[in-house]
């Protein structure tokens, strides 16, 4: 073989320009220096021409095989030719190529030698896809190409499946590439409650109402737009052919239309989008991930939804510090949802602010009752560990899949628009928008509504606090738009009176009788334990709560030993897991009280460094949730 093989002549190649297919050579033995290569195998590696090519791959076969595909197919070659004496070799291996994305390929080799006797492998390689590359029922070419068209189309629905989306998404994104634009819109729909209905009434009923679900899709959304079946219920619509007022109306008509219980999710490539991380496909499949976890919140909101339960959990142990927390809630997220409305945000970013209304105190449970009990002025240092709760509330946020988009919202929003809040000084536009949403609109609602430590102002000299510090503690532009939607709707701007509780009254021990306007007292208890779990310390109502006094538990029960035997296993499992994302735990289980009687509590437990002991230690904080 002749050293003018290292150029390319296009008149040689005879496999046809453009497919993802092609043949190379390269020495079988020594270095494995590729001595030719096609331009449809220069393509498939994303590169220029044959000297990108060297340089990309280093010139070997080594250097065009995924790293850690390298050992399978080299044992492999040498299994299949030079130990079995065959000529030939078949191997799949993944690629990586010059822009950085995963290939998947196959190759058939052929060992030949030249008249010297030096060995090379004439090699045919081909481009396959992801499924097929791992289905080793697929012998021939033939079969391939007939799985390929027929795995791209749900069999229940005659829609596209996701595989076909992906393809999409490939085209699409060239396309826009060449007319400078993007398809604008994805809508995720849903069936709520898919798995009980298939539970409960059959299969059959299920795939019944997708189908029914699918043809409402078919019938009410804009014309041009492309339809993909997700996984399970989902139905996937890609659309460009509206703007988002049209869009809205169409889906608002699949809504109305469809017999089923559903919920949708609207994602958009022209959005600031921070739920997805980047793609190779660009922002089409961003703004699927946007669209489903805005499906996914809207699951988590919805009390129908078997998503909901661990969020209702939170907001019982927020209620345990804050009654007036569904209250507070309701107005919050009534003037935070009319807001965002008024100022234009997305379908995903108004259901991220539902959500933040819902859990942006959620770090109060993580501070000391003593410091929420105290009806009077803070000290200095009080002060300072109350203002701990937007960071504890960001911990917990960020235990949670979730709930960890909207943790840097929980984090800030306590900070002013001209630096001087708090936990981390922002400024201006470096402040999330919602956390500058829900900043404004906890502060009026805080005002409207009594205190523990003050009554209620008239709205009038609320509305005026909030003029006289937009610009200061307020974004000028949202207060101004807040003040509007006060003036435009009258009834939003009067407060319930029933306290907002920024700082609440709480009585330990058993419940008792109270007022009307009072705040409900609530069994609690906190207590320490060392870092083997063991009990070291306890307050005077751990006995009220547990059963146990301090001479029953001080250096003789861990924390373990509070649980019923058959429970532990699943407690100490669950524990472990979200000390592993955070330092903080939230758990709702049963304790066995010493008298026998089985009671369920809501734990915050907290771990740290106790540098004046030089140990780790944990406090934890315990209701009675009964």
């Amino acid at each position: 073989m002749s050293d003018t093989a290292n150029s390319v002549n296009p008149g040689e190649n005879r496999t046809p320009s453009g497919v993802p297919a092609g043949f190379f050579i390269y020495n079988a033995s020594g270095n494995e220096e590729i001595r030719y290569a096609d331009e449809n195998v220069i393509a498939l590696f994303g590169c220029d021409d044959i000297e990108d090519f060297r340089a990309h791959t280093g010139n070997s076969f080594r250097g065009m095989v995924h790293p850690e595909d390298l050992d399978k197919v080299e044992s492999n070659i040498l299994a299949q030719t030079f130990n079995s004496g065959k000529r030939h070799d078949y191997v799949r291996y993944r690629i990586i190529t010059k822009q950085g994305t995963v290939r998947y390929m196959e190759d058939f080799g052929h060992l030949v030698r030249d008249h010297a006797g030096n060995p090379y492998f004439y090699v045919y390689i081909i481009d396959v896809e992801q499924e097929e590359y791992y289905n080793r029922n697929l012998n021939s070419f033939a079969e391939m190409e007939i799985f390929r068209e027929n795995k791209k189309v749900d069999r229940l629905t005659g829609f596209l499946n996701m595989n076909a989306f992906y393809e999409k998404a490939q085209e699409m994104l060239l396309d826009s590439a060449v007319k400078g634009q993007f398809p604008s819109s994805i809508v995720v729909f849903d069936i709520l409650g898919l798995r009980e209905i298939n539970r409960t009434m059959g299969r059959e009923e299920g795939d019944a109402r997708i189908i029914a679900l699918a043809e409402t899709i078919r019938t009410n959304m804009p014309q041009g737009s492309f339809i993909f079946r997700g996984h399970e219920a989902e139905l996937i619509v890609v659309s460009s052919q509206c703007d988002d007022e049209s869009l809205m109306v169409a889906v608002m008509s699949v809504v109305r239309s469809s017999k089923s219980n559903i919920l949708f999710g609207i994602g958009s490539t022209s959005a600031d989008i921070k739920y997805a991380p980047h793609h190779d496909h660009g922002t089409l499949l961003q703004a699927l991930e946007e669209a489903q976890y805005d499906l996914k919140i809207k699951k988590l909101l919805n009390t129908d939804s078997s998503r909901s339960q661990s969020l209702t959990s939170l907001v019982r142990a927020l209620e345990e510090v804050d009654s007036d927390t569904e209250e507070h809630v309701k107005r919050t997220q009534q003037m935070g949802i009319a807001l965002g409305h008024k100022i234009g945000l997305s379908d995903a970013q108004l259901t991220s602010l539902q959500l933040l209304c819902l859990l942006h105190d959620i770090g109060k449970i993580a501070v000391p009752l003593e410091i929420l009990n105290k009806p009077g002025k803070l000290t200095d240092e009080e002060w300072a560990i109350l203002r701990l709760h937007p960071e504890k509330g960001y911990q917990i946020a960020m235990s949670s899949e979730e709930l960890r988009p909207i943790a840097e919202m929980i984090l800030h929003h306590h900070e002013r628009w001209d630096g001087n809040g708090y936990p981390s000084k922002l400024a201006k536009d470096e402040i999330p928008v919602l956390s500058r949403i829900i900043s404004i609109v906890d502060a009026y609602d805080a005002m409207v509504n009594d205190r523990a430590y003050r009554k209620a102002m008239l709205p009038g000299k609320a509305i005026q606090e909030i003029r006289d510090n937009a610009g200061t503690q307020f974004d000028p532009y949202i207060a101004v738009e807040f003040l509007n939607l006060l003036e435009e709707n009258p009834s939003l701007a009067i407060g319930a009176k029933t306290g907002a509780g920024e700082v609440r009254v709480f009585e330990r021990g058993d419940s008792k009788e109270i007022g009307s306007g009072s705040t409900t007292p609530v069994k609690y208890t906190s207590y320490m334990l060392d870092i083997d779990e063991r009990i070291i310390d306890v307050d005077d109502y751990f006995e009220v709560l547990t059963g146990y006094s301090r001479g029953d538990v001080i250096g003789r029960m861990t924390q373990f030993d509070l649980v019923p035997p058959e429970e532990r296993a699943y407690y100490i499992e669950q524990v472990q897991n979200q000390f592993a994302k955070s330092d903080i735990a939230y758990l709702r289980h049963p304790i066995l009280r010493k008298d026998g009687k089985v009671i369920s509590v809501i734990c915050n437990g907290e771990r740290y460094y106790d540098s004046s002991v030089k140990a780790f230690r944990s406090t934890i904080q315990m209701f009675a949730a009964d």
